[in-house]
């Protein structure tokens, strides 16, 4: 797959601790010249390790469930001391409480393992490209879930117009700006007005913020 050369290749880290899984993560996303796998490692304590002496990668897509450290407190880690560097999980499960506990973590996203290959790498292109990728069925169950807890509480709707809402579901589900103004047939530069409409309303600086915010208090 060749999309050109005058860009740089997405620098990507991956940690997963089945090495049949991992080497054939390296192999099907390094057949695009967009992505240039650059290590791989077994358990996040290695990567933990290693990242202060590497070339600072663009992404790591994490395992949920490594041995030692999990791959949410190997998040939390990582967006503590690399807040700029985007992280997506990587699961057997589709685990609403872990999914949870990966936003809050600071994930950017939550990708399936069994999700087709062309699918896995639109989803980390997607990433990169400040996306948060979700399937659409995690977002609905996790949407559904939180609104089950929360039917007693009333939260801030934040002076969000119709259009907004919707907007934010976009976000959530992973939607980049240009394809949200092709999906409301907007122009692209009105989609993004809105959507920096809606983090000054939010009070949130970052994509993972506004996510984890629009999850928690049901704005979507």
């Amino acid at each position: 797959m060749n999309t050109g050369t005058d860009v740089k290749p997405i620098k990507l880290v991956i940690v997963e601790d089945q090495k049949e899984v991992r080497e054939g993560l390296r192999y099907l996303l390094g057949l695009d010249q967009r992505i240039q796998v650059v290590k791989t490692f077994e358990r996040a304590e290695e990567l933990l390790a290693f990242l202060p002496g590497l070339s600072l990668p663009d992404m790591i897509l994490m395992d949920i469930g490594l041995p030692g450290l999990s791959g949410i407190e190997a998040t939390r880690a990582i967006r503590k001391s690399y807040p700029d560097m985007r992280v997506l999980i990587l699961t057997v499960f589709e685990d609403e409480e872990k999914l949870l506990a990966s936003i809050r973590a600071g994930a950017n996203g939550y990708i399936l393992k069994n999700t087709k290959p062309e699918i896995l790498l639109e989803q980390v292109l997607s990433a990169a490209a400040d996306g948060s990728p979700l399937s659409p069925q995690l977002a609905r169950r996790l949407f559904d879930d939180i609104r089950r807890r929360d039917d007693s509480e009333n939260h801030e709707d934040y002076g969000l117009t119709p259009r907004e809402k919707e907007i934010v579901r976009d976000v959530v589900d992973g939607l980049t700006s240009p394809e949200i103004a092709t999906k409301h047939n907007i122009a692209a530069s009105t989609a993004k007005k809105h959507i920096l409409h809606i983090y000054q309303k939010l009070g949130v600086g970052t994509k993972a913020e506004f996510v984890r915010k629009a999850i928690r208090e049901n704005l979507a």
